[in-house]
């Protein structure tokens, strides 16, 4: 039996959740994406399944979905099931309940808990198969994704040195952050962390680190002094060689603001790629929220409560930034 797994490849979670299967269920044929190249990726596997009958497994890990995606995500799934293959996605962004209804539906295995991250749902499934060395990881997905007080993730990070999981946990994050770029590197962080070696053992990690630290440390007087700010959100637009997801951190902790926007221009799609977080005063599900709204000035976003992503093309972009003011509370 020969599987695929197709995860998330811009954070903690992502990462781990690929390394979890790779140690418990020996898959070895890794791809490590970003929400945008979901799909191609998806016809590349579709392409290799195809051509390979040994393939009879494809686990989709910690991408979430949204209304302009969705229904070619299923039609796309729906080509592997129809050749025979095992689809299990595994997720924790939310889902729609009909979406929910349509994925089972069709025969796909769906690991779908909004209450706990991707690598804390994958290793209480293996953890019959894996050394419980490997819950350090899980937790640090959880404490990445700012899910560590959840019942199973609080769990797994009492088991350990507090000081020690945020420290390497954040080194993990960093780690990744700045290799982006490099799928093949990121591939072997994963790697690398399925056979139980710590990120600050991983090659070049310190200098990465480092070099990573001084570029958002440089970053957060320009975030202060550059955002714009309204009733309810902050935004900053940049062109940082940082993630927006990183950077969105630092809109909202200094604007004092209920949501604080990170985007940077793509050109090749004439749109706006949007991180946006939320307060622990935003009484509303921002991935909800972003993905209707999102749609309304044809473009795409979703992701958890208090963080999620959009892309917004140029035109209705600062009209989506005030319907999205006048809808925070």
């Amino acid at each position: 039996m020969k599987s695929i797994c197709i995860s998330h490849k811009e954070d903690v979670d992502g990462i781990v959740s690929a390394a979890l299967l790779q140690k418990g269920l020996k898959v070895k044929n890794l791809f490590l994406v970003d929400y945008p190249n979901l799909l191609n990726s998806l016809d590349y596997v579709i392409s290799i399944c195809s051509k390979d009958k040994k393939f009879t497994r494809v686990f989709i890990c910690d991408v979430g979905l949204n209304m302009k995606n969705q229904l070619l995500f299923l039609e796309k799934l729906k080509v592997l099931i129809s050749n025979n293959i095992e689809v299990i996605y595994i997720d924790h962004h939310y889902l729609e309940p009909e979406l929910e209804n349509q994925i089972t539906e069709i025969g796909i295995k769906l690991v779908h808990n909004i209450g706990e991250c991707t690598s804390v749902q994958i290793y209480y499934l293996l953890k019959n198969r894996i050394s419980k060395v490997f819950s350090f990881f899980a937790a640090a997905g959880a404490l990445t994704d700012y899910m560590e007080d959840r019942p199973r993730a609080q769990v797994l990070v009492n088991k350990f040195d507090r000081t020690f999981l945020m420290l390497e946990a954040c080194y993990l994050s960093y780690i990744i952050s700045a290799s982006q770029k490099d799928i093949d590197f990121l591939k072997l962080i994963s790697k690398e962390i399925s056979k139980g070696k710590m990120p600050h053992e991983l090659k070049n990690s310190c200098n990465l680190v480092r070099q990573f630290s001084g570029k958002v440390a440089n970053a957060i007087s320009l975030i202060e002094k550059q955002s714009t700010h309204l009733n309810n959100i902050s935004y900053f637009e940049h062109d940082l060689d940082l993630s927006s997801s990183m950077i969105v951190n630092f809109v909202l902790g200094l604007s004092g603001k209920k949501v604080g926007i990170a985007f940077k221009m793509k050109s090749t799609i004439n749109s706006y790629i949007l991180s946006i977080r939320g307060s622990k005063d935003c009484q509303i599900h921002l991935g909800k929220l972003v993905n209707n709204l999102s749609m309304d000035f044809g473009g795409s976003g979703g992701g958890h409560d208090k963080a999620c992503g959009a892309v917004i093309p140029t035109e209705g972009f600062h009209k989506f930034l005030q319907r999205l003011d006048e809808s925070i509370r």
